[in-house]
């Protein structure tokens, strides 16, 4: 599978693999996590950049992971700026608290009007009908655009993660990134780590690792998803 680029992304949804007779070079090894569960997560209320945190039961529900996390060295380790985001890396990554780098492009996307609400509060109203069939023309009113939620992501991948100096990687170990972030970012950058992936074909819950696999082969990095913790992170 082949990563595609931001442009390449937008405009066609699918890319040709690179010929399996050209070597392969430098590794890297992204885990994405959803932050915890918040009492808005339960309530099926949309939440997007409304900053509130995490259940008071946290810490359980992110122990199975801290202990999966324990003893993972990274190379570097981003997150989103938001307060359940901060808390859950600070759960199960305290050892990574001074090398984070908070990014607000790896916000969720920002619902406007909608935030707070459920499907049942919305259900019946015709931008939000459009909106569900049509997420890609249809913005939520006082909200974010497709456009601008898909740019901002596309800038951090770029800058982070498609356009490293292959000068700078390991060609044995693989580069390791830890990313916490937000359910929709995770589906968007699955769509552009794993070639053949749409923005709806991963369900990600709250306090899950997923984590991809890259790989350079020629011009492009070769992506496929691979199981957490795996042997040898």
């Amino acid at each position: 599978m082949a990563i595609k680029t931001g442009q390449q992304h937008q405009t066609e949804r699918s890319a040709s693999l690179v010929g399996e007779s050209e070597q392969l070079g430098p590794q890297r090894s992204i885990v994405l996590i959803r932050h915890g569960t918040t009492s808005w997560n339960v309530e099926k209320k949309y939440l997007g950049h409304t900053d509130i945190a995490l259940l008071p039961d946290a810490n359980e529900e992110l122990a199975m992971l801290r202990e999966q996390c324990r003893d993972l060295a990274w190379d570097a380790v981003y997150c989103s700026d938001l307060l359940r985001c901060r808390q859950t890396l600070a759960h199960i990554a305290p050892q990574a608290a001074s090398e984070v780098k908070l990014d607000r492009r790896l916000r969720e996307n920002d619902f406007g009007q909608w935030e707070g609400l459920t499907y049942e509060q919305l259900k019946h109203n015709p931008i939000y009908r459009s909106w569900i069939d049509h997420p890609q023309e249809v913005t939520p009113p006082g909200g974010e655009a497709w456009s601008s939620f898909a740019e901002r992501i596309d800038s951090f991948l770029d800058e982070h993660i498609c356009s490293m100096d292959d000068v700078r990687l390991p060609q044995s170990n693989p580069h390791r990134t830890l990313i916490v972030t937000h359910g929709g970012v995770i589906r968007y950058m699955l769509s552009r780590l794993l070639d053949g992936v749409g923005f709806w074909d991963t369900h990600v819950i709250p306090g899950q690792a997923i984590q991809v696999h890259l790989q350079k082969q020629g011009r492009r990095w070769l992506g496929r998803r691979v199981s957490f913790p795996s042997i040898g992170l």
